[in-house]
């Protein structure tokens, strides 16, 4: 076991890395799975949202916002989903007219427009909320529904076993316990028992 302020710096690097690829490539994944051009992920460290990372992934269709990038901050929209670890479906219209709606603030004029927003939380081990997946913009030009939520929220679900994992392993490089959970079935999920 690796020692001292170098091995913990490593270690913090390496979990960097494959947080950052994990959650990109879910992000892409996302997109792809209801058939939006628009994805993004938000990861909240450690409960700051002024530290969020986030992640996007965007179409052709948005090709002029592909460097387009916006600091967390935990408002509107985005807050209702991780405070109420409940996922949001709604369409361009109920988007408006949503009372958490702070339309893009700062970022007016140069953030890409939502058409239609599905979000939902990703949760992890012990109600840990890590953030929030989120999609715009079907490709068939409809709304998101029920299906669509279904597919999303089973990723976020595994995006949250890869968290719990990446921690985990982060824990014990650093020569910290990372006691494991009990194993349960869900409805998502298979389990597959040893014979």
């Amino acid at each position: 076991m690796a020692e001292g302020p170098d091995a913990a710096s490593a270690a913090a690097d390496e979990f960097d890395t494959r947080v950052d690829h994990l959650l990109q490539c879910t992000c892409e994944v996302a997109r792809a799975q209801v058939d939006a051009h628009q994805g993004a992920m938000a990861m909240i460290v450690g409960g700051d949202w002024a530290q969020a990372r986030k992640y996007f992934s965007l179409s052709d269709k948005y090709a002029e916002w592909k460097d387009f990038r916006m600091p967390g901050r935990g408002i509107g929209l985005h807050a209702v989903v991780v405070a109420e670890n409940k996922a949001i479906c709604l369409t361009q219209d109920e988007v408006e007219s949503h009372p958490a709606w702070r339309g893009f603030a700062e970022s007016a004029g140069t953030h890409p427009p939502l058409r239609g927003l599905l979000a939902v939380p990703i949760v992890g081990e012990d109600g840990l909320n890590y953030g929030l997946l989120q999609v715009s913009d079907k490709v068939d030009g409809g709304d998101f529904g029920a299906e669509d939520e279904r597919r999303l929220q089973c990723l976020a679900d595994a995006a949250a076993v890869g968290l719990d994992a990446l921690r985990k392993v982060r824990s014990l490089r650093l020569g910290e316990l990372a006691p494991a959970s009990p194993v349960e079935a869900q409805a998502s999920f298979v389990v597959i028992e040893p014979a």
